[in-house]
């Protein structure tokens, strides 16, 4: 091959890699042992906006603010002076408009064929706005967080497995972890699997369906306390990312305890803590229902205190509430947990006993009139009082309703406050 050809090749291959370099996206440069530019590619002038022969041959300090770009400096001196190859990030502030540019910065050693250091090659990318944007993130990431994690509510973030994406600090604070600990966990990690199993549910209900859900949900946390929430899930609708929800969960405690006061109100005595009249018909026809339908015996005892008037207008109500009291702790002594007992008035009361009939019954009054006959009041002046009830049994004929059933125990009770009281009586 002649010279002219090789020479002709060799120029070719220069200017097919100077043009490599004009495009690979990034600012290259080569520099000597003195800083000075020996190469810059296109990028590089139009950053200093001045050709190539106007570049080479001088260093940084023409370009930059080298007070503000000392960085540059120590890694090229690093790079010739031990030889290493450096990669990072570089903060450059440009001579005249003052700019300040951010660069993600390779730098390598130049030898010669013996291996000599005689310069330094560099490439930068520039990653200005990319940094910008990161920090616009950064900071917005912040203030979500402080949103979040101020925000009155648990609010997180779960796939498909009920595994959670994210989780405020509530949420975390809740199963005792931080958020980082949380975050890959499911409910079943957290709760007892009954519990979680729940939670489950509604997680893939809100996914099945795709649409937004709200229901009321109940969790005992690491301290064992147990806390209700009102529940807000939403689906994320993403085409290629694993389906996800977004949940968030309002404390409801005070109101759930409030309305279980309310409803313990509506069904309660509010001077023994035992059914009130209309909770304890509602409840013994239930009892009654599945009685005929299990064919079952079912009996109803109604129980009315002797001469409670008497001694009320004697001694006083406050004295009278202290003896209704006591037989009701005596009822409840005698009763099973199957049993209904509830007050139907100033001193009558009613003890319905499911699956039970009459000697079954007797046995409960029986039980009872002991603990009755155990009982003795004084009170101050000497005054004292035994009691004494009057007690009416009536046990299901299989076609009764309740009504009727507690018409012929009181048509019983009333016989035995007819024969002076103190007594039992089982009606026909």
């Amino acid at each position: 091959m002649s010279k002219q050809s090789s020479y002709e090749m060799l120029t070719s291959m220069v200017w097919q890699l100077q043009s490599t370099l004009d495009h690979v996206g990034a600012y290259v440069f080569t520099k000597d042992l003195e800083g000075q530019y020996t190469y810059v590619n296109s990028m590089v002038c139009e950053l200093f906006d001045l050709p190539a022969e106007a570049i080479i041959g001088k260093t940084d300090d023409s370009f930059f603010d080298m007070d503000e770009s000392q960085q540059l400096i120590e890694n090229d001196q690093r790079v010739i002076q031990q030889g290493i190859n450096i990669e990072g990030e570089e903060r450059h502030v440009l001579q005249g408009s003052g700019r300040i540019r951010y660069y993600w910065s390779v730098k390598v050693p130049l030898r010669n064929p013996g291996g000599k250091i005689v310069g330094m090659c560099g490439i930068s990318t520039d990653i200005t706005e990319r940094r910008a944007m990161e920090k616009q993130m950064r900071e917005q990431k912040e203030l979500l967080d402080t949103v979040l994690n101020n925000a009155d509510a648990n609010i997180f973030m779960k796939n498909h497995q009920s595994r959670y994406l994210y989780a405020n600090q509530n949420t975390a604070q809740l199963f005792g972890l931080s958020q980082q600990e949380l975050i890959g966990k499911t409910d079943f990690e957290l709760m007892p699997a009954e519990q979680a199993e729940k939670f489950v549910q509604y997680d893939r209900q809100v996914l099945n369906s795709g649409e937004k859900t709200k229901t009321e949900e109940t969790v005992i946390g690491h301290d064992g306390v147990t806390r209700h929430y009102w529940t807000i899930k939403i689906p994320l609708k993403k085409e290629i990312e694993e389906p996800a929800f977004i949940g968030i969960a309002t404390d409801i405690s005070d109101l759930v305890e409030l309305r279980e006061k309310f409803k313990l109100l509506a069904h309660t005595d509010a001077l023994t803590g035992i059914y009130n009249r209309r909770f304890l018909f509602e409840n013994a026809e239930r009892e009654l229902k599945r009685a005929k339908r299990t064919k079952k015996s079912f009996s109803v005892i109604i129980i009315d205190i002797d001469h409670f008037k008497k001694f009320n207008d004697s001694f006083g109500h406050a004295q009278g509430d202290s003896v209704i009291k006591s037989v009701v702790e005596a009822c409840q002594q005698v009763v099973r947990e199957t049993d209904l007992l509830g007050r139907i008035g100033g001193d009558e009361f009613v003890i319905v006993t499911p699956e039970c009939g009459s000697h079954a019954a007797l046995k409960v009054i029986h039980r009872l009139q002991e603990k009755i006959n155990s009982l003795q009041f004084n009170w101050a002046e000497g005054k004292s009082l035994k009691l004494t009830l009057s007690i009416g049994l009536a046990v299901y004929n299989g076609t009764e309703t309740f009504d009727q059933i507690l018409a012929r125990a009181d048509r019983a009770l009333y016989k035995v406050k007819k024969n002076n009281r103190n007594g039992v009586e089982m009606a026909e």
